[in-house]
């Protein structure tokens, strides 16, 4: 015996959902199934038959009480999609324009909202668009922090083309710049496709961006750290001078303000520098001696054992 079949479930609301609900779930999933978009996979014309009849039955107010009362067995006469195949692929062939229509009301109106009016007239009449073009493009980091203009050459028509653009401000690696109609021409004159540049950031040596601010690990000596000093932080543009105050400890992140990414409004981001304590390379009996008193001295327990 043959599942019963469950029409809410078919397009993946519940059963109390409204008729906008409804019709925004049979849309998406529409779109998804639609053999236009999955020519030759028979399972995706199967399940957009099922989408389809689904919608019928409970896209419609009178359909819907009447399902929600009896069940699918009361539409088995109205709309059997036993023979729907071979009505179906005619009907989408033809783009959405004329000839044999299934049964039980899923008619040219129900198809043609799937991607918006008039999509199959527009499909037959309208030239194919250009292909897209891909393009990676390697910034570096301070190029995303100020914005900056490049020239870009690629391939174009069998030959090579080049464009100015502007990339924006602050933009993230992994972002995809589209330049509209600088891609491939239309082969039927239809519009031309997009230039695509894919970002790529250069990493580097010091700095790791975090958001609109930059992070930076700065090593100080033991003898900065206790005294205070003047050092020198890394910056997008060169090194910039931070005061260190006395008794500096490390995990301690001291901030450059203005020193980051940049904002369109003009504004930027801070340079977030966290201090780390670094022991001499080189200890000969003088610093031992040194330590020793300053032990004996100046006892401390920076752990918790």
């Amino acid at each position: 015996m043959a599942a019963r079949k469950d029409y809410y479930a078919t397009l993946e609301v519940a059963k109390g959902s409204g008729a906008d609900e409804i019709k925004r779930a049979y849309r998406k999933l529409a779109r998804k199934w639609h053999p236009d978009v999955n020519p030759g996979d028979t399972a995706a014309e199967e399940r957009f038959k099922e989408i389809s009849e689904a919608y019928h039955v409970i896209g419609d107010e009178k359909r819907r009480k009447q399902y929600d009362q009896v069940g699918p067995e009361a539409f088995a006469q109205e709309f059997d999609m036993s023979d729907f195949g071979s009505q179906f692929g005619s009907f989408f062939r033809s783009g959405f324009g004329g000839g044999a229509q299934p049964r039980g009301g899923a008619d040219f109106g129900m198809f043609e909202e799937v991607l918006g009016g008039g999509f199959g007239q527009a499909r037959a009449s309208r030239p194919a668009r250009g292909r897209d073009v891909r393009v990676p493009l390697l910034l570096s980091l301070a190029e995303i922090a100020d914005g900056v203009e490049r020239t870009i050459a690629y391939r174009h028509g069998g030959g090579t083309a080049k464009t100015r653009v502007r990339i924006p401000i602050g933009v993230n690696g992994g972002t995809t710049v589209k330049v509209r109609g600088k891609g491939e021409p239309s082969p039927g004159g239809g519009p031309p496709g997009d230039l695509l540049l894919e970002v790529e950031v250069q990493p580097h040596p010091h700095l790791k961006r975090d958001g609109r601010n930059l992070r930076v690990d700065l090593p100080i000596t033991v003898y900065e750290a206790v005294l205070g000093s003047e050092v020198r932080v890394p910056t997008l543009r060169g090194t910039t001078t931070i005061n260190l105050p006395a008794g500096t400890r490390a995990g301690q992140v001291l901030r450059v303000r203005g020193e980051g990414i940049g904002t369109p409004n003009g504004s930027a981001g801070d340079i977030l520098a966290r201090i780390s304590i670094a022991a001499p390379v080189e200890v000969d009996d003088s610093l031992l001696e040194l330590m020793r008193l300053f032990k004996a001295e100046h006892p401390y327990q920076p752990r918790d054992d």
